[in-house]
């Protein structure tokens, strides 16, 4: 009884401090238990198709992948990642995260791809460290996506 209790403290410190702290859609679909799992037991985010995650759903843009790729190098400039490198021939932005807690280093790997009236913006945002990320890598895509909607 009394671990029970602990861990569900240990949770609700972590909710209170760090994943909610990201500003997570913690009780959207699919729930805030699937979420809070995920959170402490992956490193990785990413956007694609169908994702169980609705706000990693793969983004579509409007723009053509040239122009689509000079805003996601002003959006890396505005979110102060470091190290950005650009291939404009693979059309990919490869950028390392240097997280405000503890200077842990994310990295994340941006590419555009061309599609039906449209262009793919593929994201992975991975740790370096750790088995859980507090959903700080779904945070740096979200606040990817929040820069280029401002942007648009």
């Amino acid at each position: 009884m009394e671990i029970a209790l602990l861990l569900l403290a240990i949770a609700g410190g972590l909710v209170a401090g760090g994943i909610a702290g990201n500003g997570l859609p913690m009780t959207d679909p699919p729930g805030f238990g699937k979420r809070l799992r995920t959170y402490l037991t992956t490193n990785v985010a990413e956007t694609r198709r169908n994702h169980v995650f609705p706000e990693l759903e793969l983004p579509c843009f409007a723009q053509p992948p040239e122009v689509l790729l000079a805003h996601v190098e002003k959006a890396a400039q505005a979110l102060t990642w470091e190290s950005p490198t650009v291939d404009a021939e693979t059309r990919r932005l490869r950028a390392v995260i240097v997280t405000p807690l503890l200077n842990f280093k994310d990295d994340i790997e941006i590419r555009l791809v061309p599609a039906a009236g449209c262009t793919e913006l593929w994201v992975r945002s991975a740790s370096r460290v750790g088995k859980g990320d507090l959903g700080a890598n779904t945070r740096h895509i979200l606040n990817l996506l929040q820069v280029l909607q401002q942007q648009s």
